[in-house]
């Protein structure tokens, strides 16, 4: 079967869709057209067809029915309780390492608090893709147990684990403290430049002075990803959102607050 299209998904039965969706799946790193017009679709029939393909002795169509059910209906959500109900159980028979990343990430979509405790209990999986899913899907999160697992992560060997977590804690600003604080700063000089820019940012965002240093070394480098760098400068300093400052007025005002070394 060939991919789908925006023009033609309205005119595809369920089965054309998740046909189409399972050919899709390993082109698409987002949800593919026909995945996103099952989720809008958000029917009975749609929930039945993913929930059997959960069932299903084929990993990929394990994953895409995972897929389908974390947004089903989106925007506005149909049967959250069914989708939760045959994610949980599949998530605790699933052997295969990347079904149960892509069941994770359908359970971060579905935002129910009944699977937190399943996600935080994944925190330190040995694969490194559910490490990913897990961080992911605990943001916004703010229990203690899910802030300790963020924690956790953060350290985590994979980067786009170690970015997630940084970004789930670093965003939410009733989050903060002295073993809070370290954690940004331990990272701000991380390897991956994403996990570096969001610690800095989690410091920048709490008026933390320890932020200039690091801004004034990072802020002159040339780079695709400068504009974070740029942001966070923003942030510390209270630029509007829409504000666009030269580098050199932002690396002014940064020097003129620089804390000198004692």
């Amino acid at each position: 079967m060939e991919t789908t299209n925006a023009m033609n998904t309205d005119q595809m039965s369920t089965a054309e869709l998740i046909d189409a969706a399972k050919v899709e799946w390993d082109r698409w790193t987002e949800p593919s057209p026909a995945t996103c017009a099952l989720h809008v679709r958000g029917t009975r029939e749609v929930l039945d067809a993913a929930a059997t393909m959960c069932k299903s002795a084929e990993p990929k169509s394990r994953s895409v029915g995972a897929d389908i059910l974390g947004q089903l209906g989106q925007p506005e959500r149909t049967f959250p309780d069914e989708c939760c109900d045959v994610l949980l159980q599949l998530l605790n028979q699933e052997d295969d390492d990347q079904v149960k990343a892509a069941v994770v990430f359908a359970l971060g979509h579905l935002r129910n608090d009944r699977a937190i405790p399943s996600l935080i209990a994944l925190s330190r999986h040995p694969n490194s893709d559910v490490r990913h899913a897990v961080a992911s899907s605990l943001y916004g999160v703010t229990s203690d147990a899910a802030v300790a697992a963020q924690l956790d992560l953060m350290d985590d060997s994979n980067p786009e684990a170690r970015d997630w977590a940084v970004t789930a804690i670093g965003e939410n600003l009733a989050i903060d403290g002295p073993q809070i604080r370290e954690a940004f700063l331990r990272h701000a000089s991380d390897e991956d430049v994403f996990t570096r820019a969001e610690a800095l940012h989690g410091l920048a965002r709490r008026g933390d002075t320890r932020v200039v240093i690091y801004l004034l070394a990072e802020l002159p480098v040339e780079r695709e990803c400068a504009h974070l760098f740029i942001d966070i400068a923003k942030t510390y300093l209270g630029y509007a959102d829409d504000a666009e400052p030269s580098l050199d007025e932002l690396l002014r005002e940064l020097r003129s607050r620089a804390v000198p070394s004692s």
